[in-house]
């Protein structure tokens, strides 16, 4: 849902770490990091985190992610006709790399 609201491609500027002791933040020095990037990392480090706890498996955490995408977008398929005014339709990449606009 977040994917469709916000530019996935906007780069996060400035972005920073913590030090190797954690008692400071230092510039980030990798690629750049965009909004729709960190917005999948996080999806992913949530689901596979479970894993980690023994609480599911990788297969678990692989088909919610599926399934947690499916859902979202049908309620922005849902959500379009209401929407108020000129709208060209909500765009965003799938975890696959499937770009698509509803």
């Amino acid at each position: 849902m977040l994917k469709a609201f916000f530019n996935e491609l906007f780069i996060i500027p400035d972005p920073v770490v913590t030090n190797n002791d954690g008692t400071a933040l230092i510039l980030y020095g990798g690629q750049a990091l965009t909004i729709g990037g960190e917005l999948n990392k996080l999806a992913s480090n949530i689901a596979h985190r479970r894993d980690t706890a023994a609480i599911h498996w990788r297969s678990d955490g692989v088909a919610g992610l599926e399934l947690g995408e499916s859902v979202a977008i049908g309620i922005l398929r849902a959500y379009r006709p209401t929407y108020n005014g000129i709208f060209k339709g909500f765009s965003l990449t799938k975890f696959d790399g499937t770009k698509i606009t509803i």
